[in-house]
């Protein structure tokens, strides 16, 4: 189906800078967004502004726990700040280099970070090292397996790959596609990535072999997943935000008056938040066509 009335808009929040980039506590529904002025916002379920963090410098990235007890950035001199839940600044530590992407554990116990050379970083929660890879190419993209001891990494282009907490490398694939975004389940059974030509590509039971292109869906930009692995959200380049299946049956299309540049999914695929070009940060949630 395909109607802009099979979505519904929930909330919105007009901000007066572009967005950057929006991650979500999955538990607690918190989202938390970046803009271009380099500022970290978080705003509850209602889209209600309840914290705001400036970055004292160039800000690339972000993350949160899924439980909403701690939060993370990273900045372009190296720069990783762990932050409490009113975005206070708990500790501030160094990489070697720019520092292109973090994600944290569903619980804060773990901090991944990747710089622009291919290092990839594990810190716990004080900041100490745990453990160090290095990969062929720069990461852009990391996601923790809330449920298992598990680390998903992404490359721009030609790899993907599964860490151990121990920093071994479990398998690791060279995906030929430009990939921009990463997402898992709860469990880790279902990987996919958001890939700019080919549309989303999906991973199954932490296994290269399963590798597969979901049929019938266009390209993509950017995409999220509900915790059981059953609802992806997508966006295009251009104005299309898609409500799906992971069996590769879309179900729902929306039309924006504004390019979509960032998206969260809730644990049960219900509600998304979505940041536009335009400044607006959305709730959205599907309608069922019978009412």
């Amino acid at each position: 189906m395909t109607a802009t009335s099979l979505v519904q808009t929930l909330w919105t929040y007009t901000h007066t800078a572009p967005w950057r980039g929006l991650a979500q506590t999955r538990e607690r529904g918190l989202t938390l967004a970046w803009d271009a002025r380099h500022t970290l916002h978080l705003f509850n379920r209602r889209g209600q502004p309840q914290a705001q963090w400036p970055c004292p410098g160039e800000l690339t990235a972000a993350a949160c726990a899924d439980d909403g007890s701690s939060f993370a950035a990273v900045g372009a001199q190296g720069e990783v700040w762990l932050l409490s839940p009113d975005l206070t600044v708990r500790q501030e530590h160094r990489v070697s280099t720019r520092a292109a992407a973090v994600a944290l554990e569903a619980f804060g116990r773990r901090i991944a970070v990747a710089d622009g050379e291919g290092t990839l970083y594990l810190l716990d929660r004080q900041g100490n090292s745990v453990w160090q890879a290095l990969n062929p190419r720069p990461l852009r993209h990391l996601a923790f397996v809330p449920e298992q001891a598990r680390l998903i990494v992404s490359a721009d282009f030609g790899l993907v790959a599964c860490y151990d907490d121990a920093g071994r490398c479990v398998w690791r694939d060279g995906l030929v596609a430009h990939a921009g975004s990463l997402a898992v389940s709860g469990d880790g059974t279902v990987v996919v990535l958001a890939c700019f030509s080919e549309g989303v590509c999906i991973y199954r039971n932490n296994d290269p072999k399963t590798r597969r292109f979901l049929p019938d869906t266009a390209p993509a930009h950017r995409v999220a997943l509900s915790y059981d692995g059953m609802t992806i959200l997508t966006t295009d380049r251009e104005s299309l935000v898609v409500w799906g299946g992971a069996d590769g049956t879309f179900c729902r299309q929306l039309k924006c008056e504004a390019q979509p540049l960032a998206l969260a999914l809730d644990a049960l695929g219900e509600r998304a938040v979505v940041a536009f070009a335009d400044g607006r940060l959305s709730a959205l949630a599907p309608v069922d066509p019978a009412h």
